[in-house]
């Protein structure tokens, strides 16, 4: 969360944004926001920086987080300075492990700040490995179909933590306790730093990350569509880049509901970004048509809905292949109705979702991607 509580300069704070990743298009910088909870303030400034420092998209990637790309190797002690003054980077030893994703419900807040403020007073917990996710959710809530290792289902006065197909009741104050239990468990157990998640360990070593623990069916519901819910609006960005014009209508709606009940401690909008690359604004229902103009996609139909990419050329070296570029030629042509289609440059089909989805993998046209739609279905 973007809740700063030291003296010490942003530079200081985050150590871990010296060894950013490095391609052929500059350096890439991830900030990773649990459960998507953002201030709007702190995402407009977010925005401010990558357009100061490099390529001025930001992109929200499929466990709620940011990347900035573009950027200048070294990094820049302005551009250290000013992300670590955010918060969004409280402990450079233990970013990578701050994979934590949620369902959109404010309810959950509470929960999420606890899990990563337990996270973060854990030393050891530094040496989860990057991939390792844990969840928040509310039952049978939409992120209990991502890929996590350990989820907090939220039950009222209680929470029930899952672990591979089992789960234990505790009370709700001792959630993130037990969550990160389990995790340390993992690491105690895992046999080599490339064991990167719990369904790598072997099935004797799973039933003993959760002692107790009982047999349960997960179920998981549908990912918020595109498009009002109540006052609020869950607001899709295609190919999940947030514009400069994104951003400044951001900004613009905050100002859209005057109600105490959007608002933080601190007078804050607090926005929420999902694993789905949407962001659900509190009270934003009003603003739907000036958000779509700017380039958000607010209506269920839209093929965007059903289209995604992975970075591709040229912000990624691994590819020569334009497939964001192509994604967009081809998304006037595709059926909104049809099955999902991911657009990858190579064999890693970084940013795939986790429902069942077709791939169009190193795609020379448009047509190619068309075509793929009325591939098979394969599950993520």
């Amino acid at each position: 969360m973007a809740t700063p509580s030291s003296s010490r300069s942003g530079a200081d704070r985050c150590p871990g944004l010296l060894t950013p990743f490095v391609s052929a298009d500059g350096a890439m910088v991830r900030l990773r926001v649990p459960g998507g909870r953002v201030a709007a303030s702190t995402l407009a400034e977010i925005c401010s920086l990558a357009g100061t420092f490099g390529d001025p998209d930001v992109t929200v990637t499929s466990r709620g987080s940011l990347q900035l790309r573009g950027l200048p190797d070294p990094l820049p002690r302005e551009l250290i300075t000013a992300i670590g003054d955010l918060g969004l980077v409280p402990s450079g030893e233990h970013d990578k492990a701050r994979n934590i994703v949620a369902d959109p419900d404010p309810a959950l807040d509470d929960l999420v700040a606890a899990l990563d403020a337990a996270l973060l007073a854990d030393p050891g917990l530094a040496q989860l490995p990057g991939r390792f996710l844990l969840a928040v959710a509310g039952p049978g809530g939409p992120v209990l179909g991502e890929p996590w290792d350990v989820a907090i289902v939220d039950e009222g006065s209680t929470a029930r933590v899952l672990v591979d197909g089992r789960s234990v009741v505790v009370d709700r104050a001792d959630a993130a306790q037990a969550a990160l239990d389990v995790a340390r468990r993992f690491l105690a157990t895992r046999p080599d730093a490339r064991t990167w998640n719990v369904r790598d360990l072997s099935p004797e070593a799973r039933v003993d990350l959760l002692p107790g623990g009982t047999v349960v069916v997960v179920e998981a519901g549908a990912p918020p569509v595109a498009g009002p819910v109540g006052e609020d609006l869950v607001a899709l960005l295609p190919l999940g880049l947030l514009t400069p014009r994104m951003a400044q209508a951001l900004v613009a709606s905050r100002g859209s509901s005057q109600s105490s009940s959007h608002l933080d401690e601190r007078g804050e909008t607090t926005m929420r970004l999902t694993p789905w690359r949407s962001v659900v604004l509190p009270g934003g229902a009003i603003q739907a048509a000036e958000l779509e103009t700017a380039g958000f996609v607010t209506r269920p139909d839209s093929p965007w809905t059903i289209l995604t990419a992975c970075a591709g050329a040229p912000a990624c070296a691994r590819t020569s292949t334009p497939t964001r570029d192509l994604a967009r030629e081809a998304a006037p042509l595709l059926d909104p109705a049809g099955p999902p289609v991911h657009v990858i440059g190579c064999e890693r089909a970084c940013g795939h979702p986790a429902r069942p989805h077709t791939t169009s993998l190193t795609p020379s046209s448009v047509a190619d991607i068309v075509a793929a739609q009325r591939s098979p279905l394969r599950k993520a």
